[in-house]
C-alpha cells in the first residue's frame, strides 16, 4: 500500500470511529467502563501490586483479593491524568476502536485482501449491537483484537509473534483463558480440513508452510500460562475465572433468577435477524461460494495461498462456534462470530471470485450494498445510544455527597450492582455491596445474595428473604437485614427503577432522608435506639391480614389460602374494632369467630392488644415494619405467625 493510501486508510478509520464516539456524546457508552477507570486510577494512586478489593464488601472478589482485568488496568492508568473520568473514559475509548479497527487493517494487508479499506470499515459498522460493544471501554476490546492478531500470526508469522499475541488474550482479560486455545484448535482443524479437500500437489512448498502443530500449541499455551501468571496472586485470579465462566453457566442452567446482564443470555433467532441481518447475509453467501468451490473442486480453492486458506477454513469454524454459542449460550459471544465472520467474508471476496472483474463488482457490491443499509444501521446504532449510553455525571452528586457525609469505611447499600462502577470511581472512601457480575456476590454468600435479590427487584420491601424461593420462614425485617447483615449505614435507591422500594424507605421512620436527587435518593440508617418512637396518631388505621400461617410439626398451613380473614382497627385514642375468622378453626371443626373490640397499647416499636375475646392475637407482641404489624408467637407446638398491612 502507497503512503497516499495509507493516509487514506487511517484518515477513513478515525473518521468512522470519531463519528461513533461523537455520537455518544456527551455520554459515554456503559456503566462498567466507569469501574475500570476506577480501578486504574486506584493503581496510579496507590501500587498496581496490591490487588486487595475491599470496596466490594460482599463479593468473593474481596475475598480473594485479585484482579481479573490486570492489564487492562494497567493500560488504564495514563487514561486517569485527565482528571475528569468521563474524559478519560473518551479518549481511552476512542484510542481502543482505533487499535481495533487498525489491527483489522493490518490483517488485510499481510493477507492481501482486495480493497483493504473497506473491510475494517464494514467490520465496524455491519452489526450495529456489535459496533456499540466496540466503542466500550472494556477489556473485550483488547482481547479480540489480540484474538485477531493471534490467528493471523498463526497461518502466517513467528513463533514468538503467536506467543506475544496470546499472553496479550489471557493477560487483558483472563476469564477469555479459552479464547487463545479455541483460535489454535480452530487453526489445526482448518489445516486438516485443507488436507482433506486439497490435492496434494496443490499444497505449498515447504518455505511457506505455518507453523508446525506443535511449534503452535507450545506457543498459545506458553503465552497463555503467561498472561494468567503475569499478575499479582495469579492462583485467586484463576479462581474468580472459574466463578465467571464455568460457575456462572452451571447456576444459569439450573434456572434460579439471578440477576444475569441481558449479554448472558442466549440470543433468539427472532433478535439475531433483526439485528444482524446484513453480515448474515454476507456470511452466508461466503459460506456458499466456498461449499460450491468445494463441490465443483474449483481451482481457486486450490490456488489460495496455504496460509490464507488455512485462514478460511480456520474462520469458518470459529464463526460457526460463536454463532452456536449467540444462539444457545450467550448473546455475547455475537461480538466474535461477527468478528471471524467479516474475516470469512474478505477472504472468500479476495481469493474464491477468480476474476478480478468479478473481485471489483463485488467490493462495488459491498461499498453500495453498506451505503444503502446505512439508514438502518444509523437508526439501530441510536437506538443502543438511547437505551445503553450514561450520562457523564450519572452519580456524581450522589458519591460526593456520600463523601461529604459519612465516615471512611461507611457501607453504603445500593439496590443495583450496576451503581458500583460510578460509586467506586468517585468515592472509594465508602465500601459497597459489590459490583461487576452477579455472581460474585453469589458466590461470596447465596443467603445474603438473596436478600439483596428481593430489594433490588422490588418483589419485597418490609421484609426479604435469604432464600429462592422465598418460604415465610425465611422472611426477615429488611432494616434487621440492612444492619446486621450487611452493617448499611446509607441506602441508595432510584425511585424510577424501585418505586416500592423508595416509597418504603420514604414511609419508615427508621430511615432518614438525606439527599434526594432528580434521580437517586439516599437514606440514613437509624441505628437502634436512634429511631424516633412513632405516636399512636401515626399508626393508627386499618389492617389486613397478610400473612397468616400455623406452622407444626414441619408442616405449614395458609390459613388465609383456606379463607381465613383478619380485620384490625387502630383507633388513634387506644380503641380498637375488627374481627377474626378462622374457617374450621374451632372446636369440633366449626368456624371460628370473635369481635376484636377492646384496646391497644404502643412501646417504641412495639405493639400490644387486649380485648375480651379468647384469641392468640391478644397474646402475640407485634412489631412495626413500616406500615406492616408483624407478630411471631409459639403457642405449645404450633407456631402463629401473622402480618397484617395497613
Amino acid at each position: 500500500m502507497s503512503v497516499r493510501a495509507s493516509v487514506a486508510a487511517v484518515a477513513g478509520i478515525l473518521s468512522v470511529v470519531l463519528a461513533a464516539h461523537l455520537s455518544l456524546a456527551p455520554n459515554v457508552a456503559d456503566l462498567d467502563s466507569f469501574y475500570h477507570l476506577g480501578h486504574a486510577a486506584h493503581y496510579a494512586a496507590t501500587t498496581p501490586f496490591d490487588t486487595a478489593f475491599p470496596w466490594a464488601r460482599f463479593s468473593v472478589i474481596r475475598d480473594l483479593g485479585a484482579d481479573l482485568w490486570w492489564g487492562f488496568h494497567l493500560l488504564l492508568i495514563p487514561f486517569t491524568a485527565l482528571g475528569e473520568i468521563a474524559d478519560g473514559i473518551r479518549l481511552a475509548g476512542i484510542l481502543l476502536t482505533t487499535a481495533l479497527l487498525g489491527a483489522v487493517l493490518s490483517i488485510s494487508q499481510r493477507h492481501r485482501f482486495v480493497a483493504p479499506l473497506l473491510w475494517p470499515i464494514l467490520f465496524f459498522v455491519a452489526v450495529p449491537n456489535v459496533l456499540y460493544r466496540y466503542v466500550m471501554v472494556r477489556p473485550h476490546v483488547v482481547s479480540l483484537l489480540a484474538a485477531l492478531l493471534l490467528l493471523s500470526f498463526l497461518v502466517r508469522g513467528r513463533w514468538w509473534q503467536v506467543l506475544l499475541a496470546a499472553t496479550a488474550t489471557t493477560w487483558f482479560h483472563l476469564s477469555l483463558f479459552w479464547l487463545a486455545p479455541a483460535v489454535v484448535v480452530a487453526v489445526l482443524a482448518g489445516q486438516a480440513l485443507d488436507r482433506r479437500f486439497i490435492a496434494a500437489s496443490t499444497r505449498p512448498a515447504e518455505d511457506d508452510a505455518p507453523l508446525t502443530a506443535v511449534v503452535a500449541i507450545a506457543s498459545v499455551v506458553a503465552g497463555s500460562v503467561l498472561g494468567w501468571l503475569c499478575r499479582p496472586h495469579p492462583l485467586a485470579a484463576a479462581r474468580l475465572a472459574d466463578i465467571q465462566v464455568f460457575q456462572l453457566f452451571r447456576e444459569q442452567a439450573t434456572g434460579i433468577p439471578l440477576a444475569f446482564a441481558e449479554e448472558l443470555r442466549p440470543l433468539s433467532l427472532l433478535v439475531l435477524g433483526w439485528t444482524s441481518w446484513y453480515l448474515l447475509l454476507l456470511w452466508f453467501g461466503a459460506l456458499t461460494v466456498l461449499v460450491w468451490s468445494v463441490a465443483r473442486k474449483r481451482s481457486a480453492l486450490g490456488a489460495m495461498p496455504a496460509p490464507e486458506r488455512t485462514l478460511l477454513w480456520a474462520c469458518v469454524l470459529l464463526s460457526a462456534g460463536f454463532l452456536a454459542l449467540t444462539v444457545f449460550v450467550a448473546g455475547r459471544a455475537l461480538v466474535e462470530w461477527a468478528a471471524f465472520g467479516l474475516v470469512t467474508v474478505s477472504l472468500v471476496v479476495t481469493y474464491l471470485l477468480e476474476e478480478r472483474v468479478a473481485r471489483r463488482r463485488a467490493v462495488t457490491v459491498l461499498t453500495l450494498a453498506t451505503l444503502l443499509a446505512s439508514p438502518w444501521i444509523l437508526h439501530e446504532h441510536r437506538v443502543n445510544v438511547r437505551l445503553n449510553a450514561v450520562e457523564p455525571d450519572h452519580l456524581q452528586e450522589v458519591a460526593s455527597w456520600l463523601a461529604d457525609q459519612s465516615e471512611p469505611g461507611d457501607v453504603v447499600f445500593h439496590a443495583h450492582w450496576d451503581n458500583f462502577g460510578p460509586l467506586f470511581a468517585r468515592n472509594r472512601l465508602n465500601h459497597y455491596l459489590g459490583g461487576m457480575d452477579p455472581i460474585f456476590q453469589y458466590v461470596h454468600d447465596q443467603r445474603l445474595y438473596w436478600k439483596y435479590a428481593y430489594l433490588s427487584t422490588d418483589r419485597a420491601t418490609e421484609w426479604t428473604c435469604d432464600a429462592y424461593p422465598c418460604r415465610e420462614a425465611s422472611a426477615v425485617d429488611t432494616y434487621t437485614a440492612l444492619v446486621t447483615d450487611f452493617g448499611a449505614r446509607w441506602v441508595l435507591v432510584e425511585p424510577q427503577r424501585n418505586p416500592k422500594l423508595f416509597f418504603y424507605f420514604l414511609s419508615d421512620a427508621r430511615y432518614e432522608m438525606g439527599l434526594l436527587t432528580e434521580s437517586e435518593a439516599v437514606f440514613q440508617m437509624l441505628r437502634p435506639g436512634t429511631v424516633p418512637s412513632p405516636d399512636m396518631a401515626a399508626v393508627a388505621g386499618t389492617y389486613r391480614a397478610a400473612t397468616f400461617t400455623m406452622e407444626e410439626a414441619g408442616v405449614t398451613t395458609d390459613w388465609l389460602a383456606r379463607g381465613a380473614r383478619i380485620t384490625l382497627t387502630l383507633n388513634s385514642d387506644g380503641t380498637t374494632a375488627g374481627r377474626l375468622f378462622v374457617p374450621g378453626g374451632g372446636e369440633g371443626g366449626s368456624d371460628f369467630e370473635e369481635d376484636l373490640s377492646g384496646s391497644w397499647e404502643l412501646s417504641g416499636t412495639t405493639l400490644r392488644l387486649d380485648h375480651a375475646a379468647e384469641t392468640f392475637l391478644r397474646d402475640m407482641v407485634f412489631s412495626l415494619a413500616g406500615t406492616q404489624l408483624r407478630g411471631d408467637e409459639t403457642f405449645g407446638s404450633v407456631t402463629v405467625r401473622v402480618a397484617l398491612s395497613k
